[in-house]
């Protein structure tokens, strides 16, 4: 099959090559921050002070990043981009600029009713239902994180009093095809929330050795049984705490890297 093609070899077209991108200025840190919702972007730049740091572009447009800096913490903060290969292309080119450590963060379909919205989720792993995985890491039907780094994951968490509940993911490119024995397959298999990057993200920062720490927090209820209950309900407050860990979590970092 295509998808058992995985091949290490240095591609024709790497991220660190020379596009012929000029950008007028590009200041660089340590941590990237990269939360998938806008509105949480425009809450953090009305709340935060921010200053323009640079950006990298596609035929969209161009994709910019800002610093945030406050009591000797600078990390950058930037929108991700929603689904796997637009995602995992913006983090390849990002690691060829510099940066080095990358916090990624948004919402998940539910699969099982009982996890509370708003909670926050470490993804264990993830069932592979997308394509880029495919070319980062041999075929199989899961990946995640590595568990030296998961357990470094969760000491963070642990130390700083964050709750969360660790989980098994379904990382789809197609989420209008998610039908009710799909569902109903993905979670005989043990996974209880569905996104649409995950696994890529997992494959990705393990062939490159990067450190990632990408976590979810739930939205909506995909029941294979009673069909889609959309679950809105993510306040400003509730959405600016997911910012605050992932700032905590930049710290750990950078102190425990000194």
């Amino acid at each position: 099959m295509i998808l058992e093609e995985f091949d290490p070899a240095r591609a024709v077209i790497e991220p660190d090559f020379d596009f012929g991108e000029a950008s007028d200025h590009q200041e660089i840190c340590d941590t990237i921050i990269m939360p998938f919702s806008g509105k949480l972007l425009d809450l953090i730049h009305a709340r935060y002070t921010l200053r323009y740091g640079g950006y990298k572009s596609n035929i969209n447009g161009k994709l910019p990043w800002h610093i945030y800096e406050k009591d000797g913490q600078k990390v950058a903060v930037m929108l991700a981009q929603l689904g796997a290969p637009a995602l995992i292309g913006t983090l390849e080119e990002l690691q060829a600029a510099g940066f080095k450590r990358f916090i990624l963060f948004g919402t998940c379909g539910v699969l099982d009713g009982s996890l509370e919205t708003n909670k926050l989720i470490v993804p264990t792993s993830s069932i592979r239902d997308e394509g880029v995985s495919y070319h980062y890491a041999p075929a199989s039907d899961k990946i995640g994180y590595a568990p030296e780094h998961l357990a470094r994951f969760e000491e963070i968490l642990t130390q700083n009093k964050i709750p969360y509940t660790t989980t098994k993911a379904w990382t789809t490119d197609a989420f209008f095809r998610e039908t009710p024995e799909k569902v109903k397959r993905r979670k005989a298999a043990g996974a209880t929330v569905v996104d649409m990057e995950w696994a890529s993200v997992a494959a990705w920062s393990q062939f490159r050795g990067t450190e990632v720490y990408h976590f979810f927090y739930t939205s909506d209820y995909v029941d294979h049984e009673n069909g889609w209950d959309k679950r809105e309900g993510h306040e400003e407050d509730h959405l600016l705490s997911f910012f605050e860990i992932a700032l905590t979590i930049a710290k750990e970092c950078e102190q425990a890297s000194i």
